[in-house]
C-alpha cells in the first residue's frame, strides 16, 4: 500500500493508533531512562492534533485519552512533577479540543461549499496555473460531455469553439474577473454549447470559471434575427412599392394642377393633395417604426446625434443651439430620429418660434435634458395626448421619438408653462454619463 493510500480513512485508525502508542512510550523510556519531563511530552501533540483533523466529533476525547495514559504513569514515577504533569494533560486536552472545534468548523463549510458546487445549476471549472482543468463539478462536465477526470489536465482553450475568444477571456482573467462574455464550447460529442462565461482569479495562481447554458436563448435569438431579416425584406418591398405609388400619384396632381386653371377644381384636388402628403409621412414614420429595436442600444454622443438631426430638418429661420457637448446617452441607434422629431415639432412655422434651444442637467438622480422653444406653446387640452399616434399636427412622430427613448428607459412629458413647449427627457442614472 503507497503513502497515499496508508494515509486514507481505512488507514489513518493504525496510524493514529501506531503514533499515539509509539509517543505514550517514548515518553515513559525517557522517564525511566534519562529522566526527561520536559521535552518529550511535546511530541504527544502529534496524536492529538491528528485526532482532532481526522476524527473532529471524537478528537476531544481522545485527547481526554492521550493526557490521561500519560498522567497515569508519570504522576506515579515523578511525584515532584505532580503539578507540572497534571497542567500538561489538561493543556493537551485543551489543544485536542481546539483542533477538533476547528476541524468541525472546516468540515462544515467544506460540505456547504462542496453541496454549491456539486449542485450548481451552472456549470464550474478550476483553473491551473497553466490554464488547464484542475477540476470540474456535474453541471460542467454535462455540458462538456465528458466526466471530470476526462477533463483534468485538458486545456480550457481547447474547449472552445473560438480558441481566440477563449484566449482573450484567458488574458482579461489573469488582470481580475471577468463577467459574462458569450463563448462557444464544443462537447465531446462535437456539438456546440453556447454559454455565458465568468471567472475570477484565486490564490496560488488559480482561476474559476463558471458556465451558465445560453445555447436555447442562442437558438431563439437566431431565430428572430432571421425573422427581423425576412420581415425587413418584405417591409421594404412594400414600403418602396408605396413610395413610388405615392409619388407617381403626386405627380399627376402636379401636372393636373398645371393644365387645369378652374379655381372651383383646383379647391377639390387640394385635400386630395394634402392627403397624399399626409400618406407620404406616415410612410416615412412607419419606415423608422420597422427597425425600431432590431439594433441593440449604444453608448452614442447627443451633440452628435442632434447634428445628425439637425441635417434632416429644415427649420426656416427657427435658430437651434444646443449644449450638449460632454453628454452621453445609452440609448436605441435611433436617437436621431427620436431628436429630429422633437426638433421638428418645435420648428414647423406654426408654433411661432424663433429658436430652439437644448441643454442639460446633471445629478445623482440621473440627467434631465430639456428641448424648449419661444413659439406659442401646446394648448392645455392637446397636452394629455401629444405623444400619442393621433393624426393632429403632433401625429405620429412625438410617438414614435417617446418609443425610441422608451427602449431604454428614457421617459419624455411636455412641461412648458405657456411660453413656448417644453420638453423634458428624464434619464436613469445608468444610462448617461458626462465624459
Amino acid at each position: 500500500m503507497n503513502l497515499r493510500g496508508l494515509a486514507g480513512p481505512r488507514g489513518r485508525p493504525a496510524i493514529l493508533g501506531i503514533t499515539a502508542s509509539a509517543v505514550l512510550l517514548a515518553n515513559l523510556a525517557g522517564i525511566l531512562v534519562a529522566g526527561v519531563t520536559v521535552a518529550l511530552p511535546h511530541l504527544l501533540y502529534v496524536p492529538i492534533a491528528l485526532s482532532g483533523y481526522w476524527y473532529p466529533r471524537r478528537g476531544t476525547a481522545v485527547a481526554v485519552l492521550i493526557a490521561s495514559a500519560y498522567s497515569a504513569f508519570a504522576l506515579p514515577l515523578v511525584p515532584g512533577e505532580g503539578v507540572a504533569i497534571v497542567a500538561r494533560g489538561v493543556t493537551l486536552v485543551a489543544v485536542g479540543a481546539l483542533i477538533a472545534y476547528l476541524s468541525r468548523r472546516l468540515r462544515d463549510q467544506e460540505a456547504l461549499y462542496r453541496g454549491l458546487y456539486d449542485h450548481s445549476v451552472s456549470g464550474i471549472l478550476l483553473l491551473g496555473p497553466d490554464n488547464r482543468i484542475e477540476d470540474a463539478n456535474p453541471r460542467a462536465s454535462d455540458l462538456l460531455g465528458q466526466a471530470p477526470e476526462d477533463l483534468r489536465e485538458r486545456p480550457f482553450a481547447e474547449c472552445a469553439g473560438d480558441r481566440e475568444a477563449a484566449e482573450r477571456f484567458l488574458v482579461a482573467l489573469e488582470r481580475g474577473a471577468v463577467a459574462e462574455q458569450e463563448l462557444a464550447l464544443v462537447r465531446a460529442d462535437g456539438r456546440t454549447v453556447h454559454c455565458l462565461v465568468s471567472g475570477a482569479p484565486l490564490e496560488v495562481g488559480r482561476r474559476v470559471v463558471t458556465l451558465a447554458d445560453m445555447t436555447g436563448l442562442h437558438r431563439a435569438r437566431a431565430a428572430l434575427e432571421a425573422a427581423n431579416r425576412t420581415m425587413a425584406h418584405l417591409s421594404g418591398i412594400l414600403d418602396r412599392d408605396l413610395a413610388t405609388a405615392t409619388g407617381d400619384l403626386e405627380a399627376c396632381l402636379a401636372r393636373i394642377r398645371r393644365e387645369i386653371a378652374d379655381p372651383e377644381v383646383l379647391a377639390l384636388l387640394r385635400p386630395l393633395g394634402e392627403r397624399l402628403g399626409a400618406l407620404r409621412r406616415r410612410n416615412e414614420v412607419s419606415r423608422e417604426f420597422r427597425v425600431l429595436g432590431t439594433r441593440p442600444p449604444a453608448w452614442q454622443r447627443v451633440q452628435d446625434a442632434i447634428e445628425e438631426a439637425q441635417a434632416r430638418l429644415d427649420p426656416g429661420p427657427v435658430a437651434v443651439r444646443a449644449w450638449t457637448a460632454r453628454l452621453e446617452l445609452y440609448a436605441d441607434p435611433a436617437l436621431p430620429v427620436a431628436l429630429y422629431h422633437l426638433l421638428d415639432n418645435a420648428t414647423r412655422p406654426d408654433t411661432g418660434a424663433t429658436a430652439v434651444i437644448v441643454t442639460y442637467h446633471d445629478g445623482d438622480g440621473g440627467c434631465r435634458i430639456v428641448v424648449e422653444d419661444d413659439g406659442t406653446g401646446v394648448p392645455p387640452g392637446e397636452r394629455d395626448r401629444l405623444f400619442e399616434p393621433t393624426d393632429d399636427r403632433y401625429g405620429h412622430g412625438l410617438f414614435l421619438a417617446r418609443e425610441i427613448l422608451g427602449i431604454t428607459g428614457i421617459g419624455i412629458a411636455e412641461e412648458g408653462t405657456g411660453k413656448g413647449a417644453r420638453f423634458v427627457l428624464t434619464v436613469p442614472p445608468e444610462v448617461c454619463r458626462v465624459v
